[in-house]
């Protein structure tokens, strides 16, 4: 579900930038459009694409034919540890993947683990439960985009539609520090672009859902609505938007676990990183 035409590839390239002094890696990178924008701003660095599709592995080694530096792509798993070193990498990148996973909380152990002490995890997820299409009648439009945040695709493990907004809390739960969460809106008055190719992929998705049986909308219905789409945009009223949320998270360095392992707790003895406690001088002392 990823398009090289989305914004939020740019906005991932310049907040992994700054961190990316030897090795990028994209966690089901799909076709390559966030590794490609990265190498626009950090050509040298090496660039580390992972997916389960060899296709998919094909055109990111297509599109970063021109990158100046090493580049790799690696079919695996990621619901299985990751093919990568410890602390092997700078910037761990991922985009609209993690919600397939029926165990995200794993991978992001696996991310901690490859991330060098100060390097960055950036994790960005469109909530699709947040999208909003003008065209339809309220209730139809609702029960189509709800249907295809819901739905679990042929190609998907699990699906969470509401995984953009719960990416702060995740991150906040894993080994990693939570830095930042951000959103960035996505929107187009015309049917055209990106916003063309999300209500193509809710049409076919859902049409697809019907023809196995897990479908809560039937084909008629999304035809209609898709009609409804279609007269809006000629009437000149058509509306697009999808909200997604980009969460920043870093392994401590080890000043900060150093820092960390002897701050002060509330109740005026020195909290560890292991959970023990040492006695130190309380604030009344």
């Amino acid at each position: 579900m990823s398009e090289s035409n989305e914004p939020v590839h740019t906005r991932l390239a310049e907040l992994a930038a700054p961190y990316a002094r030897s090795q990028v890696v994209d966690l089901g990178c799909g076709a390559g459009p966030t590794l490609r924008a990265v190498s626009k701003l950090a050509p040298e660095v090496s660039l580390v694409g992972i997916d389960r599709s060899e296709e998919s592995l094909r055109r990111a080694r297509i599109a970063l034919t021109k990158h100046s530096g090493p580049t790799t792509e690696i079919v695996a798993d990621l619901s299985d540890p990751l093919p990568c070193a410890d602390a092997s990498a700078d910037v761990v990148l991922s985009y609209n993947t993690i919600e397939c996973l029926p165990d995200p909380h794993r991978l992001l152990l696996e991310v901690a683990r490859v991330l060098r002490p100060g390097g960055r995890a950036i994790m960005a997820h469109v909530d699709f439960d947040s999208m909003v299409v003008a065209g339809a009648g309220t209730d139809l439009d609702r029960r189509v985009c709800h249907a295809f945040a819901d739905d679990v695709q042929g190609w998907m493990d699990h699906a969470d539609g509401r995984m953009g907004r719960k990416l702060g809390m995740l991150l906040a739960r894993s080994p990693l520090t939570l830095v930042s969460v951000e959103p960035l809106l996505a929107w187009s008055t015309e049917f055209s672009g990106h916003a063309k190719e999300r209500i193509g992929q809710i049409r076919k998705a859902l049409l697809s859902a019907a023809r196995h049986g897990r479908a809560s909308v039937d084909p008629a219905e999304v035809e209609a609505w898709f009609a409804a789409v279609c007269e809006a945009d000629r009437l000149g009223g058509f509306f697009f938007s999808e909200l997604a949320f980009i969460a920043v998270a870093e392994r401590p360095s080890e000043e900060q676990l150093i820092s960390e392992d002897t701050r002060p707790a509330r109740d005026g003895r020195v909290s560890r990183r292991d959970g023990n406690q040492a006695s130190g001088r309380s604030a009344a002392a």
